[in-house]
């Protein structure tokens, strides 16, 4: 038994065909209402999202050239001529994942030492000297603010080097599991919008397609930032400097697209929501990676 509901409305939302039965003459669409939940959306995605076609290079266009507009496209039920928000965002996240890992595996280790920067409790000259010195010699160390014996000061310089390998080495297995953690976090993203547009009382789930196309382009701009340190010499804050101007410029024009607000509102909304994405990614790839190696540490 069929669960979806049709519209009552004869006009097709896709072309304006007038609609006889369950699906328009003109151009095939389904008139289904159209508010998905999100389950439907994976399960259409999983259904066909092996069937790659040049919907997906058509988007790519107004994705890049037009923010917003595949997102109000539909929301507003033109969804024939789009490849669909959701499977547009799995194909992107491959070749992101792909372009990541060629990355990571270059540059990984100085990515992880410019995230994981952990100021040591002494300078490596000062270890070496401390080596030398007998188990019960005092020694005053600025960083702790405190005299301690040498044997005390190694081992608090073995477990910060513990601790340091643990966190980097989660960091490799977050990488790798990257899809996975940016995929769990679109509610996350979407609850972000729904919060600064409380008072136009739009649907969840609207907000929900709009991050699905902005983590696609998001990959897509990351795909090509990653890039440039096998072009230029390139240090990685300067990198994380354009990925985040790249965003913020794009939800600016985004929102402004969708929303028609006064331009200074959507220039503040957007820095919000911005800053409020970079941390929360950041913040749960930390975490994820730090319970990682943990979790490793243990295991091993």
């Amino acid at each position: 038994m069929s669960h979806k509901k049709y519209r009552e409305e004869k006009n097709c939302l896709n072309c304006g065909a007038e609609v006889q039965g369950k699906f328009c003459a003109n151009c095939g669409q389904e008139n289904v209402v159209q508010r998905d939940n999100f389950f439907h959306m994976v399960g259409h995605f999983i259904s066909d999202y092996l069937h790659f076609d040049s919907k997906f290079f058509r988007s790519l266009i107004p994705l890049f050239t037009r923010p917003g507009f595949l997102t109000k496209e539909y929301w507003e039920g033109k969804r024939m001529q789009d490849i669909p928000p959701l499977r547009l965002f799995f194909f992107v996240t491959i070749l992101f994942v792909l372009v990541t890992s060629y990355f990571y595996n270059r540059f990984g280790q100085r990515l992880k030492d410019a995230i994981v920067n952990i100021e040591p409790i002494v300078s490596p000259e000062e270890e070496r000297r401390v080596d030398t010195l007998p188990d019960t010699a005092k020694v005053f160390v600025k960083t702790l603010n405190k005299t301690v014996t040498a044997k005390e000061l190694r081992d608090e310089i073995a477990g910060e080097k513990r601790r340091f390998a643990t966190i980097q080495n989660g960091f490799d297995n977050v990488f790798k599991n990257l899809k996975y953690v940016t995929f769990f976090l679109l509610p996350v993203y979407a609850f972000i919008f729904k919060i600064l547009y409380l008072r136009r009382r739009s649907f969840y789930i609207d907000h929900l397609i709009y991050v699905m196309h902005l983590q696609s382009f998001a990959y897509i701009l990351l795909s090509v930032v990653f890039f440039l340190p096998f072009i230029f010499t390139i240090d990685f804050a300067v990198l994380r400097s354009i990925a985040f101007a790249g965003l913020l410029i794009y939800i600016g024009f985004s929102l402004h697209y969708l929303y028609r607000q006064a331009v200074w509102k959507t220039m503040f909304k957007s820095f919000l929501a911005t800053i409020a994405l970079f941390l929360i990614t950041m913040l749960t790839i930390t975490i994820t990676a730090v319970f990682e190696g943990i979790f490793m540490r243990q295991v091993s």
